[in-house]
């Protein structure tokens, strides 16, 4: 099912439906001696029923508040569009996120998110939503803050 910011905006009125997210679905990688942050977040779809919630749940889990899930921006995005931005960002930062060893299944939906849509964004930070045939993922970098 395709993302709809007023489902979004149901589902978190009902907090008490959220999913846990197990610390073994986390990947952490830090590049460039601690330069670039990269989190990745990879659920079955047998574990969380639709993308609202998976978008809710992960998007918790990695820190964010209700306000900052309810004001992201979530946009539409093909998979090609996803992976020149990501091999744009490979070649700038000089790394290799490995993204497709993530990707089971046929790629259904990709949405690229803006946690702050206000905020300027740095070239250190990309964040994206997927929906194979068989899990949900959700992947962000950002700089290292000391």
């Amino acid at each position: 099912m395709p993302f709809d910011q007023s489902v979004l905006t149901e589902k978190l009125k009902k907090r008490d439906h959220d999913f846990l997210i197990l610390k073994k679905d986390i990947l952490e990688t830090v590049f460039n001696k601690d330069e670039i942050v990269f989190i990745l977040i990879k659920v079955r779809k047998s574990e969380i029923p639709d993308i609202h919630s998976f978008i809710i749940s992960a998007m918790a889990a990695s820190g964010s508040d209700e306000f900052e899930i309810q004001n992201s921006e979530i946009i539409p995005r093909d998979k090609e569009s996803m992976a020149e931005k990501i091999a744009d960002f490979e070649r700038l930062w000089k790394i290799s996120l490995g993204i497709e060893a993530y990707l089971e299944g046929e790629v259904q939906y990709v949405y690229q998110d803006d946690a702050d849509p206000g905020r300027k964004n740095y070239d250190s930070e990309i964040s994206y939503i997927i929906e194979t045939g068989d899990s949900f993922i959700y992947f962000f970098t950002h700089h290292f803050y000391y």
